[in-house]
């Protein structure tokens, strides 16, 4: 509302947008990168705090009103409050009383209680075994001075309304009034507790809080009060009115000793009007709260169908209203432990505005979250949402309580017990919004994901003209929230409204300017004029634990309900003039305040932490450790850890790490591991093994204790799953083993590869052995494996065929035993499959329908997570199944270079036609015509199905999307230099950025030779922009979000090696690349740079593109060095 306020300074409605660095919109970015990081503990948090809150909420509310505990709002107005209007209004009833005290909270004891006794039959007369009731005929007169027992009772209520009808309610009715029955009692506590369901012969209970002040309760009995309460209530022409003035000016008069009166002289000469009211809801009043109700209801579920980007829509609302009713019941709770007596209002006023501001809110951060790039991770969404959000939220909560907190101060009571009421609730709201429904909607996001479809929804339809929509009309605007005047106010709208409702309610005849004026002087800091002289009549402290005024206030809405049915039946409310108490204290009491006082909270709240904090603990711990169970059962293999960009969104997506000072001339061979093991070999002779993941400084293969010969040459190298053997392959005819862990030499073996680079060279996999197979797959088509255990080796040949080609196809699936696999293409343009069955090796050539216009295999891609794999040609892509040996679809592209192809798809579903099924795949090749990176991305056309596998001629699902009604999406990368494709769903690559045209004529001389120290040190050419240098990493999302970073810090330019072109590169991990420049190598990550230790080697786990987030594939243990 504050920025309506300013709109004529700003000429804007909207809320200022905080740059991303702004401390506050920052510490939200971080609050909801991690809340989302982290769902289940945000979840658990606010679990715990909602039972903590909860919890106590029937212990310490009850219908019972005369027990310790709270009052539940009920369908009424009540209040008992000084009257607002005319000061000559002409009172229903005059109300007199009595205070008797003994020793500071010892009203109950029996000295007490005969003297109160005695007060009142000096005030009243007689009034042991009290019963007024007398025949119609018995009425009589008021004609004596002196008024007799049977006259003062004939004026009683019970024997009929009149303008002389009176009542009194006494606590020393509970013994008849009977000083015999008061000495003869030795539990006065129970039988006060026992009679605290007695009424007068008028039908008005005696409860406890109209017949006692300053009361306190253990275990749900009144223990202890401050002072006996004797109250008398007459009509204006009342002749015992007239007794009880004159009996206590005579009492104070004959100064017996006995006590101390205040007033001295007995005469309450101070009086305040006071109006009483019980009203029910009038049929208006349910028929307009009936129509906001269902307004409410019907805009928040018609924004919530507005939000076309949402699935689980059900599930949200139910979050929605559990969110608010968590709100609302945590704040009674909160008021009946501050003894904020809230019954004095209907309890519809309770629900609706805090149901208007949490719907507000968490619509507002559902927007926020769909308008966020729904291809980046969850983390990332959220964090950027609340970013976006949270400040906002943050503002108005502000904006609210400092509203409320002033027009609390020009209000009544029961209506300033409402402000307080909603300021807790807006506090606890803000609470929940940021913890509970955070939680929420980070896993609704993480599992079925608010997925950006209106972006496609415009790109399908783009062919529709502006004009051909139809006008939206007014209501439509304001049901959308797309009015000038926003329902962003809505919130604060209703509550102040409320709150003026509220208050017009209690003064019949005020209108909006005598509030005003209230709120004007508040501002001025005048403080209003008191309305009566109701002042302290005490001119010696005598330590009451309760004021008189406050003890009007507290009595309930059944007291007054009964109370009108006597003074004015059928009436909504009555006004009272209400005299100052005459106090009595007996002389020699002590009056000194020790423990046994009023307590500050509310007696209720005690009890419960006396009898049930045990229990209270217990359904805590309880509940917090089942949320937690349930949410790691449902979420378990759901809740990533593998989102390529858990990070903060002021942190860059790409990042680097630099690994120096290995190696002296360039490196020609890089291999790496999922666990962050990366070796090298340089031109230097070296080979060196690397942990990113420790962030270990790498340290040279060899031991001079060995006797062992340095292998170089070394043709090619790979590192086993499990990240414990090195495998050398040297020109000398030898695979040599080096453990990595124990830092030494394996097993040395002779094969025959007469000194030339093998097709193939990789680990195999062997459960059996403690050392994997090494696989050598030379040109000729013969592979070697060699059993570094056994010290043997096993050769067949896969095809007779050159071979152009050699992919291992090793498939981990769950309670399914499949062989590891080997494809190969040859220069033919035939291709094998090798399989290790029990008997051995077999190989098996695949007929595969060739294009008349592409029919050579170039080169193959195994799909491993899919039973699958690619076949390659110049400018078609076949993909194949496993099983079958059948193609379930080709792929249409450009002109490839060879083995450029990659691909990267999201996790493997099940459809309901049993088939193999995706979420969407990407493709990515460098196109041999213009050298770009091309990627190529298949998503369903509607959000939500499944990409299905199955035979296009056989019935599938609802959901599932063949392959001929995918949406394909290309993206080009122009200069792409050397690439990789990431699992996260990313391809990420190093290039050389382009020289800028000269300027001025001027031009750079080109760099001559293979590499070149820093010309730095030239001060001729220390200045210039060593362009020819600024290389640069680079990476697009398969929704194509790119992004860039230079590849060299300033600081490392001036030590680095100069290059003209690009050494090795691997991928491992997740998110990792590394690609060697010269003597140096470099580690690109997108994302975060945290290694999963569980990523395997094949394309299992590639997420990141599709629009939702899928489950995890289980991954297989590994083998363990011993």
């Amino acid at each position: 509302m504050i920025w309506y306020l300013l709109y004529p300074f700003r000429g804007t409605t909207e809320p200022p947008k905080l740059d991303a660095k702004h401390p506050l919109r920052r510490a939200f970015t971080r609050y909801g990168y991690q809340a989302a990081r982290h769902p289940v503990i945000t979840l658990l948090i606010s679990v715990a705090v909602a039972t903590i809150l909860i919890y106590p909420f029937p212990f310490l509310y009850t219908t019972d009103f005369i027990k310790s505990a709270g009052n539940l709002p009920h369908h009424v107005w009540t209040s008992a409050q000084p009257y607002e209007g005319a000061r000559e209004t002409q009172p229903d009833v005059v109300m007199r009383s009595i205070w008797v005290h003994g020793d500071y909270m010892k009203a109950l004891e029996p000295k007490v209680l005969m003297s109160a006794l005695e007060i009142q039959d000096a005030l009243l007369g007689s009034t042991i075994d009290f019963n007024p009731k007398r025949p119609d005929t018995e009425r009589l007169d008021n004609l004596s001075t002196e008024l007799t027992a049977d006259v003062r009772d004939s004026f009683h209520a019970i024997n009929g309304l009149s303008n002389s009808s009176w009542f009194f309610h006494s606590p020393l009715q509970y013994w008849s009034c009977s000083r015999e029955r008061i000495g003869e009692d030795n539990d006065i506590i129970t039988t006060v507790n026992k009679a605290s369901h007695q009424s007068t012969s008028v039908n008005v209970t005696l409860r406890h809080s109209i017949v006692f002040s300053g009361k306190r309760f253990e275990d749900r009995r009144l223990i202890a009060a401050d002072a006996l309460v004797i109250t008398l209530l007459h009509k204006l022409d009342s002749p015992v009115g007239r007794q009880w003035q004159k009996n206590a000016a005579a009492l104070a008069d004959q100064n017996s000793g006995q006590w101390q009166i205040f007033p001295s002289d007995g005469r309450s000469l101070t009086d305040t009007l006071y109006e009483f009211r019980f009203q029910p809801l009038s049929p208006i009043e349910n028929f307009w709260l009936m129509i906001i109700y269902a307004v409410t209801i019907t805009t928040f579920f018609r924004k919530v169908s507005n939000i076309r980007a949402l699935k689980s829509r059900l599930g949200l609302i139910a979050a929605v209203f559990t969110h608010i009713i968590v709100s609302v019941a945590a704040s009674f709770t909160i008021c009946a432990v501050l003894k904020i007596d809230l019954s004095k209002l209907p309890w519809q006023v309770y629900l609706l505005a805090p149901f208007i501001i949490g719907s507000q809110n968490v619509l507002v951060l559902i927007t926020s979250v769909i308008t966020t790039p729904s291809d980046r991770s969850t983390p990332y969404r959220m964090g950027e949402a609340l970013g976006n959000a949270g400040y906002i939220a943050l503002g108005s909560f502000i904006e609210k309580i400092i509203l409320v907190w002033v027009m609390s101060k020009t209000v009544f009571l029961p209506v300033e017990a409402f402000c307080t009421f909603c300021q807790i609730a807006n506090v606890l709201d803000f609470f929940f919004l940021m913890t509970f429904f955070t939680a929420v909607l980070s896993i609704d996001v993480r599992r079925t994901e608010l997925s950006d479809t209106l972006s496609r929804v415009i790109t399908r339809s783009g062919t529709n003209t502006p004009d051909l929509e139809p006008r939206k009309t007014w209501t439509d605007s304001i049901l959308r929230g797309e009015a000038p005047v926003s329902t962003r106010i809505a919130g604060t709208i209703v509550m102040i409204g409320f709150v003026l409702i509220a208050q017009w309610h209690f003064t019949d005849d005020e209108n909006f300017f005598p509030t005003a004026s209230r709120l004007v002087r508040i501002l001025r800091s005048h403080p209003e004029a008191p309305r009566s002289n109701f002042s302290s009549i005490l001119s010696v402290d005598i330590h009451q634990a309760r004021t008189p005024t406050s003890w009007l206030r507290m009595q309930d809405h059944e007291t007054a309900q009964e109370v009108i049915n006597v003074v004015k039946p059928h009436a909504p409310a009555y006004i009272a003039r209400v005299y100052e108490p005459l106090i009595f204290v007996l002389d020699g009491a002590n009056r000194t305040k020790d423990s046994s006082g009023v307590r500050q909270f509310l007696p209720a709240a005690y009890d419960f932490v006396h009898h049930h904090l045990k229990s209270f603990i217990a359904v805590v711990l309880f509940l917090v450790a089942a949320v937690c169970l349930l949410m790691n059962y449902l979420l378990w293999n759901e809740l990533s850890e593998s989102d390529p960009e858990e990070r903060p969104d002021d942190e860059p997506l790409l990042s680097i790490k630099t690994l120096s000072q290995g190696h002296v001339l360039d490196i020609v061979l890089l291999e790496a591991s999922n666990n962050g093991i990366i070796a090298t070999v340089g031109l230097d002779r070296f080979i060196r093994i690397w942990d990113v993941r420790k962030r270990v400084y790498g340290y040279i293969v060899g031991d001079q204790y060995s006797g062992i010969n340095n292998p170089f040459p070394v043709l090619a190298m790979a590192i086993d799953n499990d990240s414990n053997w090195l495998a050398l392959l040297s020109a000398k005819d030898e695979v040599m083993l080096w453990n990595i862990p124990e830092r030494r030499w394996g097993p040395i073996m002779q094969v025959d590869i007469k000194s030339r680079t093998p097709a193939g060279f990789f680990f195999g996999s062997d459960e059996t052995e403690f050392i994997d197979p090494v696989t050598i797959v030379r040109h000729n088509g013969i592979m070697t494996e060699v059993h570094p255990e056994a010290n043997e080796t096993r050769e067949m040949r896969i095809c007779k065929s050159p071979l152009v080609c050699v992919r291992p196809h090793f498939e981990k699936r769950p309670n399914l035993d499949t062989p590891p696999r080997i494809i190969t293409s040859s220069r033919r343009g035939c291709i094998h499959v090798a399989s290790q069955l029990a008997e051995g090796w077999v190989s098996e050539g695949l007929e595969i329908p060739e294009p008349d216009d592409d029919r050579e295999v170039k080169s193959i891609l195994p799909l491993p997570a899919l039973s699958s794999f690619l076949a390659v040609r110049d400018h078609t892509v076949d993909l194949i199944d496993i099983f079958t040996n059948k193609v379930t679809h080709s792929f249409s592209t450009s002109p490839m270079k060879v083995d450029s192809l990659r691909c990267f798809h999201s996790t493997r579903r099940r459809p309901q036609c049993g088939s193999v099924g995706l979420a969407s795949l990407a493709i990515a090749y460098t196109c041999a015509e213009t050298g770009n990176c091309i990627l190529q991305s298949y998503l369903p056309q509607r959000d939500g199905d499944t990409i299905c596998f199955r035979d296009p001629y056989t019935p599938g699902s609802k959901t599932c999307c063949l392959w001929r009604e995918t949406v394909e999406h290309r993206y080009v990368v122009e200069n792409p230099g050397k690439w990789e494709v990431l699992q996260v769903g990313y391809v990420a690559g190093v290039r050389k950025r382009e020289r800028s045209k000269p300027v001025n004529g001027t031009s750079t001389p080109p760099v001559r030779g293979v590499r070149r120290r820093g010309l730095i040190s030239k001060p001729d050419l220390g200045k210039k922009d060593r362009q020819d240098d600024i290389w640069e990493a680079w990476s697009i999302s398969a929704r194509g979000d790119r992004a860039s970073i230079p590849l060299f810090s300033d600081a490392e330019k001036e030590d680095c090696l100069l290059v003209t072109g690009l050494g090795p590169m691997t991928r491992f991990g997740k998110r990792n690349v590394a690609v060697a420049l010269g003597n140096v190598v470099k580690v690109v990550t997108v994302g975060n740079d945290r290694l999963d230790d569980t990523a395997s080697d094949d394309d299992a786990a590639f997420v990141g593109m599709a629009p939702s987030r899928k489950k995890k594939t289980n991954v297989s243990h590994r083998k363990k060095a011993v």
